[in-house]
C-alpha cells in the first residue's frame, strides 16, 4: 500500500420477520417494473458487492461515502451482532440494482428497533438510490415495501443531513427530530490554492501559528507521514486509539464508541483491507521521531471527510493540532479535494476554516404501542434528562462512570 511523507514547516432473538415475496411495481410504460426484496443474510449482502459498487460509481455522492460497500462490509466484519439481522432494502429493474436502504434490526430491551448499517463508525446516514426521473417514486417504493414486509417497534435512523435524499421521505412519514448537530465544511473547489484558504485566518490567527510551529521545530524536525496500509498504519490506528482515549480521560468525556476496541480493529482492518477499500487514510504528525497528532480520514468522490483527530496530552500547550491541520489543509489543495468535511460537531477550531455547514439529525419513528411508550418515556425524556446530569457531574466522577459504563445511546 502506498505511503506518503510530507515535511513541511442483549441477547433476545429477534421475532421473525414474514416471508414475503418480491414486490413488483409498474413505474410507467417506458420504464421496466421495479423488484423490491430485503436482504437479510451475511451471505446475500456479501453478494450484493460488485451490484453496490456500480450503483455508487454511477450515483453516489461524495457525502455518501459512509455507504460505500466496503465500508459497511467493515462495519459487519466487526459490528453485526449474533442477534441482529440485516434489513438491506434493495430495488432492481431488469436485474440491476439501482435501489439499495441499508438498515440493521437490533433488540433494545424487548423492543425491535431499525437502525441505519454503520453506527458508531458512519458519520451520515442516507439511501442509495440511481439518477432517475422517478427516484421519489423509487423511495416511496422501498418504504412501503419495508413497511408491509419488516416488523419493529421504532425506526431511529441518526446523523441524516438536511440535503440527503431520504430527508424528504423521513419528514413527511412522520418521523421526530430527536437530535440535532451541525457539521462545517470547507469549499476547496472556491480557493485558488492554500495561501487563498488561509486568507480566511485572522492575521493574528496565522502569526499564532507560525510562532506555534517555531516552537515545535525547536523540539526537533517535524513529519508527516500520510499511511494508507501495511503494519506502520496498523501501529499508527493503535497509537490513534490511545492517544484519543487519553484525551476523553483527561477531559472526563463519556463515549460509547471509543470505550469498545472494536473501533481500533474497524479501522485497522478499513485502511489496511487489500481488497476491501474505501478511501481510509491516516496522517500522523511527528516531532523529533515521537507521534503527537494523528488524523483519521475517508476520501470519497472528491470530499475529504476528517473522522477522527487525537493528540499527545503533553503536546497540547504546542500546537500541535493547529500544524497538523494546516499540513492537511495544503496536501488537499494540492490534490484537488473539492471539500474538507470537518463533520459533527460544530467546534470553534472547525469554523476557523468552513465556510458553510449543513445540519445532521437523529429522527425516531415508533409504530407499535412498545415503541410510542419507549420513544415518549426513554427517547424523549430520560436519555436526555441522563446526559444532563452527566454533564453536570464534577470530572472525578465522569472518569469513574466512564470506566464502568457507556454513555446514554
Amino acid at each position: 500500500m502506498a505511503t506518503a511523507t510530507f515535511s513541511l514547516t442483549s441477547p433476545v432473538a429477534l421475532a421473525p420477520m414474514p416471508r414475503a415475496t418480491p414486490a413488483v411495481a409498474e413505474t410507467g410504460p417506458t420504464l421496466a417494473p421495479t423488484t423490491y426484496t430485503v436482504v437479510s443474510t451475511r451471505a446475500d449482502f456479501d453478494a450484493l458487492g460488485a451490484d453496490w459498487d456500480a450503483l455508487f460509481a454511477r450515483a453516489g455522492r461524495s457525502d455518501q461515502m459512509f455507504m460505500q460497500f466496503n465500508w459497511l462490509w467493515h462495519w459487519t466484519n466487526h459490528y453485526l451482532g449474533a442477534d441482529d439481522r440485516l434489513v438491506i432494502v434493495t430495488a432492481r429493474r431488469a436485474g440491476r440494482l439501482v435501489l439499495v436502504l441499508p438498515l440493521v434490526a437490533e433488540r433494545v430491551a424487548t423492543l425491535t428497533q431499525l437502525a441505519f448499517m454503520g453506527a458508531p463508525v458512519s458519520q451520515y446516514g442516507d439511501v442509495l438510490v440511481d439518477d432517475v426521473a422517478d427516484r421519489a417514486d423509487l423511495l416511496d417504493g422501498a418504504w412501503t415495501h419495508l413497511m408491509s414486509n419488516v416488523r419493529f417497534d421504532v425506526m431511529r435512523l441518526a446523523k441524516v443531513r438536511d440535503d440527503a435524499l431520504i430527508a424528504p421521505l423521513l419528514q413527511r412519514s412522520g418521523f421526530a427530530v430527536t437530535a440535532a448537530e451541525e457539521a462545517p465544511f470547507a469549499r476547496l473547489s472556491n480557493c485558488a490554492g492554500f495561501t487563498d484558504l488561509e486568507g480566511r485566518l485572522s492575521a493574528k490567527h496565522r502569526r499564532n501559528r507560525r510562532r506555534q510551529v517555531r516552537r515545535l521545530e525547536e523540539r526537533g524536525p517535524l513529519e508527516v507521514r500520510v499511511l494508507e496500509g501495511g503494519a506502520e498504519a496498523r501501529d499508527a490506528v493503535r497509537l490513534t486509539m490511545t492517544l484519543k482515549r487519553a484525551w476523553l480521560n483527561q477531559k472526563a468525556l463519556i463515549s460509547t464508541a471509543f470505550k469498545d476496541e472494536r473501533i481500533d480493529r474497524f479501522f485497522a482492518d478499513a485502511i489496511d483491507s487489500p481488497t476491501h477499500r474505501c478511501g481510509v487514510s491516516l496522517s500522523l504528525l511527528k516531532s523529533a521521531g515521537e507521534g503527537c497528532d494523528a488524523n483519521v480520514s475517508i476520501t470519497c468522490k472528491g470530499r475529504r471527510a476528517v473522522h477522527i483527530l487525537a493528540y499527545g496530552l503533553k503536546f497540547d500547550k504546542l500546537g500541535v493540532g493547529n500544524h497538523h491541520l494546516d499540513v492537511n489543509l495544503q496536501r488537499a489543495c494540492d490534490e484537488g479535494i473539492e471539500t474538507y468535511d470537518f463533520l459533527a460537531p460544530r467546534h470553534e477550531y472547525k469554523m476557523e476554516w468552513a465556510d458553510g455547514t449543513v445540519f445532521v439529525r437523529d429522527h425516531t419513528l415508533a409504530v407499535s404501542p412498545l415503541g410510542r411508550l419507549y420513544m415518549d418515556l426513554y427517547v424523549a425524556r430520560v436519555r436526555e434528562g441522563l446526559k444532563r446530569v452527566l454533564a453536570r457531574l464534577p470530572a472525578g466522577l465522569r472518569r469513574l462512570i466512564a470506566g464502568t459504563h457507556t454513555t446514554v445511546a
